[in-house]
């Protein structure tokens, strides 16, 4: 796990190594161990390393494969590394870094190596023999990876600060941001920032070193896991043979995640799936310690006595922060810094702090349960039109009765109120067609995909597989990323093997959807944990109230704050927006953003600024 980035300059120029060295400081966070800076020709590649598996200076990179053609850049793990050697030659290793593994691989396969990978990665790859670079990134978008262009050349890092360290106009991209700021999460590659991109999961960029054309390809498409021939012979298998597969691959799964020289851990929020995840892991021998989050204040939302439960069931010692209220603002404030956008929710802020416990304890690997609920439908309303149209009426009722007991009576004005939001700000809905066109072309290749099912599971299915690519799926994983490696923490997420989605995303949709969320995922986790854990109604996780958070704000900031500035609109118009009642989370959050990244403010000035009344914000 570590932090990347580097530059290709016009052919004849070579790279400065000032703007370099100012991008693998920026990106320190993320791989506090190592450093190192390599230029060839046009071409400046940069990693900072956070050393997992072979922490001895032979994971050193940028590395060189033998033959001196491939030189990498490489954030992530590769968790399958050891199969992929057995295939290579065997003999002129240096050390037992995946880095090591994969620039060979991509010396004896070509780019065709990438997709050999099980792991999530991005990666700066320089061919000298074609004379391009290739910048990968993982199927599920995991690890993040930006690019921007100006006259100096094309410029690419693992975080969007050390391309402003490198150089980039702080700039807002108006549409983009008030896209964030008005409804939440926007997909594809636009970001806050002008002139700024994200790769998109599953794709190669290629780079021609002497021209400098940019051009994409997928190397994975989430489509093709739907396989019509697994379907047919799974939907022939009975829920327990069904859940003995499940079983199999996230044990299998999560042993290969396992794979650390140094010690791991797990956020444990004693839900179903990061209780289960720590349980397979400590069942396949690992030596664990759980973390997680306490917010007193917030009694309703506050998931440490399940996480306390979960451990003294599990017998596994758990590690708890806990989050004081004066402490909220200053969280917010760092959580923006280190995800780089706007917040879809103020739990996000606590993702840092149970790193950075984990870190004093020794621990820089934690497993997740991320990703189970996206898989499974486990949310309390995914595709209401679709899922009702699915299920039959009396267990759709339990489903929307079982969501009011979890979140109370305001679930329902508040997805009436989602619903209603058709006010747009000027520019908010520039970057939205893009992203919706691009979701319906998804769903619509996914129905075919699914097309020998009968329409109302067709196009639930679809609906949830597109959840994978174009949803705030992206965000979720990013955010976890960023926010961890803020304490130099490497977090892994089990649910994301391509065995265990791949055998998700064919199940029979009757074991992912019934009356309570992830029917197949509790008769697995009814093997491995009590029945109280099991059994625990569905929480939100995280899911904490950002109006705890900001009592302490300058109230006239978001009226008239740098948010409203940077989208140029007049403040009558800008009144009315704000009141229609999108969450505060976005727009307050979307003010400090633009503090922080175009305004260039410090942490410690954004707190100053609009949390004056917070102890120890001047």
């Amino acid at each position: 796990m570590c932090g990347i980035a580097g530059c290709v300059v016009p052919p004849g120029n070579r790279p400065e190594r000032a703007p370099l060295e100012r991008m693998a400081s920026a990106l320190e966070a993320r791989g506090p161990d190592d450093a190192g800076i390599e230029v060839w020709e046009n071409v400046g590649l940069v990693n900072r390393r956070l050393a997992i598996v072979d922490p001895s200076a032979a994971g050193h990179q940028p590395i060189t494969d033998p033959g001196g053609r491939w030189t990498i850049t490489f954030n992530g793990e590769v968790y399958n590394h050891l199969e992929l050697r057995d295939e290579l030659r065997r003999d002129g290793w240096r050390g037992r870094s995946d880095s090591e593994t994969l620039v060979r691989a991509l010396a004896h396969w070509g780019e065709e190596a990438i997709a050999r990978c099980n792991g999530p990665l991005a990666l700066a790859a320089l061919d000298r023999d074609r004379r391009r670079l290739l910048l990968a990134r993982d199927r599920f978008q995991k690890k993040p990876l930006y690019v921007t262009r100006d006259g100096r050349g094309i410029w690419f890092a693992s975080e969007m600060k050390a391309l402003l360290a490198a150089g980039l106009r702080p700039a807002p991209d108006r549409a983009a941001l008030a896209h964030t700021a008005t409804h939440g999460w926007l997909n594809g590659p636009s970001t806050p920032l002008a002139g700024v991109e994200r790769i998109a999961g599953g794709t190669i960029r290629a780079i021609d070193l002497d021209s400098l054309a940019q051009a994409d390809s997928a190397w994975f498409d989430v489509v093709e896991q739907v396989d019509r021939d697994l379907a047919d012979e799974l939907a022939q298998r009975s829920a327990a043979e069904l859940a003995t597969e499940l079983d199999r691959e996230l044990r299998d799964s999560i042993e290969r995640r396992l794979l650390s020289d140094v010690p791991v851990g797990t956020m444990l929020s004693g839900g179903l799936d990061s209780s289960l995840v720590t349980a397979l892991a400590g069942g396949a021998g690992a030596k664990l310690t759980a973390f997680t989050a306490s917010a007193p204040s917030q009694p309703r939302v506050d998931e440490s006595g399940h996480a306390r439960t979960a451990s003294r069931a599990l017998g596994i010692p758990l590690e708890t922060v806990t989050i004081e209220p004066e402490r909220w603002p200053w969280l917010l404030v760092r959580a923006v810094w280190l995800h780089e956008y706007p917040l879809l929710g103020a739990g996000i802020a606590l993702i840092e702090p149970i790193a950075a416990r984990a870190s004093e304890c020794g621990v820089k690997v934690l497993l997740t349960g991320e990703a189970a609920d996206e898989l499974l439908a486990g949310y309390d309303h995914p595709h209401p039109r679709e899922m009702a149209r699915f299920l039959s009426p009396p267990v759709a009722a339990m489903r929307a009765v079982g969501a009011v007991r979890r979140n109370g009576w305001r679930v329902i004005p508040n997805a009436i109120r989602r619903r209603s939001l058709t006010y747009q700000a000027p520019g908010a809905i520039a970057a939205e067609p893009h992203a919706q066109l691009a979701r319906r072309n998804l769903v619509a290749r996914a129905e075919v995909a699914y097309g020998s099912h009968e329409p109302s599971r067709r196009r639930l299915e679809a609906e949830l597989l597109a959840d994978l690519y174009a949803s705030n799926f992206g965000h979720l994983l990013n955010r976890m990323d960023k926010n961890a490696m803020g304490a130099s923490v490497e977090t892994r997420v089990p649910f994301l093997d391509p065995r265990v989605t791949r055998l998700i995303l064919n199940l029979p949709l009757e074991r992912r959807v019934g009356r309570t969320p992830k029917p197949i995922l509790r008769d697995v986790a009814a093997r491995h944990l009590p029945a109280q854990l099991v059994r625990r109604r569905k929480q939100m996780s995280m899911a904490y109230d950002v109006l705890g958070a900001i009592p302490s704000a300058d109230p006239s900031a978001l009226a008239d704050g740098a948010l409203r500035d940077a989208l140029e609109i007049p403040r009558a118009e800008w009144m009315e927006i704000i009141g229609w009642g999108m969450p505060a989370i976005w727009l307050w959050t979307a003010e400090i953003w633009v503090r922080l990244f175009t305004e260039r403010q410090s942490v410690g000035e954004v707190m100053s600024d609009l949390f004056p009344r917070t102890p120890g914000a001047t």
